[in-house]
């Protein structure tokens, strides 16, 4: 069942026979990076001045001496001058065609701060599109408004013809208008439904506009225009730039819809050969449906879908939702709300049913995390599944994991259970703690993202932007994950849950290329190795933390190619 894993064996194989060929007289390299200070996270963590690339693989690291016998006439030579170089980057969890589509075809509303912003942008866009049967839009910020939400009538200010619906940029809760909610058939009499809040005037009863989580908002989508196969493709080939000027060549879309535009346009471009990112990707799994009839559907998928650039070999699951949406599941009340706990996406019964029929038929396992109810009842159905079909190595996953209790840490490391962290997340200042403790309280708010305790379990790490819940950019969440504040700004307790700069540049590289079964492949500098590296202006080893955030990509290479 792990054909990508057999796959990857005979490329490496290739690879090597490559390697030993290459560098004679009749056979230099393509390209040579000299003079450089390549950090090549190896096991040793060693250190190089220059790399030969042929055909895309790396066939030599080491010394100046040692590079002159790999250079010919057609030879490109690129001296990076001393610059610093390592590894291209691994993004292990966002969401890449959905929101790049949203960002080129709907009202984005990313980079925007202000209500008044919003507004303005939702009215330009329906203005200069009056064909469109609904206006979509995303990013709006759920803390800027109060628990009641964003209105429906600021909407219906701008169209009360067509149905509107606003994504929030974490994608827990959808603002609509009134026609939205009419088309869709909710009233004050309609129940909220399970997994879902439809926010209410507290006088009226009335739906407010604020529809939180997916099983509340799912089908205004359908009440939208659809995406063609082609809009995917476009906006894919416009993310890749923007993720190779950030130094990212692999990252994992952690929602796969089952839309054959959406998976279509990911295998088309790779087969065009036109992705300069590769692409893994999680199938995601809605409890609402025929779960086990949906896991059978994506693993006839996976078996069809297995380019080097575009493999779908995992599946998504959603344990519980977010704090701020008050959805997130936890162990012990929500401190404003004596007697209510969060949701609890799954049944103890379908959760395992449904990880037992994945794990078996020999795939992965990707699962959003916040609460530590979420993380208590996931690591027991991993735990089950794995005790129904015996022990593999199936690198099973949780992603973001805000709270979890040690008990659950130590755990994830004796399942070899992946941790997918999102440290744009961990600014432990004060804004952060005002923020969280009505919802956690004190205790509780000064004690999320247990990030050094992770590793310290043996767990393996990755970074995850989430995007659009935060941008990628990977010098922002390798300063935060060592300083855990603000830049310039004052770090809190606990500072014990700080990791180290080669903690952080292995979560981004080696950890994020085996959380995908991808490491014999890259996330090193080693010969055999896919020649995916990046360029520094600056050199992390010898530069204070402060000045990690301010430091660019000032090249990246993509299987031997320079793609920015």
């Amino acid at each position: 069942m792990r054909n990508h894993k057999h796959l990857s064996l005979v490329l490496l194989s290739t690879m090597l026979v490559m390697a030993g060929c290459a560098g004679t007289a009749e056979s230099p390299a393509d390209t040579v990076l000299i003079n450089g200070r390549f950090y090549t996270v190896d096991n040793e963590q060693s250190w190089a001045e220059a790399v030969a690339i042929e055909e895309g693989v790396i066939v030599y690291v080491g010394s100046m001496e040692g590079i002159e016998s790999y250079r010919g006439e057609k030879t490109e030579v690129i001296d990076l001058e001393g610059k610093f170089a390592m590894p291209a980057f691994v993004d292990s969890h966002m969401h890449p065609a959905a929101n790049a589509y949203s960002t080129l075809f709907t009202a984005s509303l990313t980079g925007l701060y202000s209500h008044e912003d919003y507004i303005a942008k939702i009215r330009e866009f329906a203005e200069a599109n009056p064909d469109k049967s609904g206006i979509m839009g995303s990013g709006f910020e759920r803390s800027l408004y109060d628990a009641i939400g964003p209105r429906k009538e600021w909407l219906d200010e701008i169209d009360s013809t067509r149905p509107i619906a606003i994504v929030s940029g974490d994608i827990h809760s959808m603002w609509v208008n009134s026609k939205t909610l009419e088309l869709l058939g909710i009233t004050k009499d309609t129940p909220d439904p399970a997994g879902g809040v439809i926010q209410r005037d507290p006088v009226t009863g009335e739906p407010t506009g604020l529809l939180q989580e997916y099983a509340a908002f799912s089908a205004a989508w359908e009440l939208m225009p659809l995406a063609t196969k082609e809009d995917y493709k476009t906006a894919l080939l416009w993310l890749q730039e923007w993720l190779n000027a950030k130094g990212i060549t692999t990252a994992h879309d952690a929602w796969m819809e089952f839309d054959p535009n959406y998976y279509r346009a990911y295998d088309e471009l790779a087969k065009e050969g036109k992705l300069t990112v590769r692409y893994r990707g999680s199938w995601y799994i809605d409890p609402d449906l025929d779960y086990l009839g949906e896991i059978e559907y994506g693993i006839e998928l996976a078996e069809k879908y297995n380019h080097p650039h575009f493999q779908v070999h995992s599946f998504k699951f959603l344990a519980d939702a977010v704090l701020e949406e008050e959805t997130a599941l936890l162990l012990e009340p929500y401190a404003h709300r004596p007697d209510y706990y969060g949701s609890k996406l799954w049944t103890d019964e379908a959760l395992e049913a449904a990880f037992t029929r994945v794990d078996r038929a020999g795939y992965q396992i990707h699962v959003h995390v916040i609460g530590d109810g979420a993380a208590k009842y996931t690591t027991k159905a991993l735990e089950q599944a794995q005790e129904k079909n015996g022990a593999r190595d199936a690198r099973h996953s949780l992603a973001h994991i805000q709270l979890i209790r040690p008990e659950d840490v130590n755990k994830m490391g004796e399942l070899g259970i992946i941790a997918h962290m999102s440290p744009y997340w961990m600014v432990m200042d004060e804004h952060y703690r005002q923020f969280y403790l009505p919802y956690l309280g004190a205790e509780r708010a000064n004690n999320t993202y247990p990030h050094r305790d992770l590793f310290d379990a043996g767990v393996n790490v990755t970074l995850a932007s989430d995007w659009p819940t935060s941008e990628p950019d990977p010098m922002t969440a390798i300063y935060n994950g060592i300083v855990r504040a603000s830049l310039g700004g004052t770090q809190l307790p606990p500072a014990g849950q700080c990791v180290s700069l080669e903690q952080m540049l292995a979560a981004i590289t080696i950890n994020g290329a085996y959380a995908n079964f991808l490491e014999d492949e890259i996330g090193s500098i080693e010969v055999g190795k896919r020649a995916d590296i990046v360029v520094l202006s600056e050199d992390l080893f010898n530069i204070d933390a402060e000045e990690i955030p301010g430091v660019e990509v000032e090249m990246t290479f993509f299987e031997g190619k320079r793609v920015h």
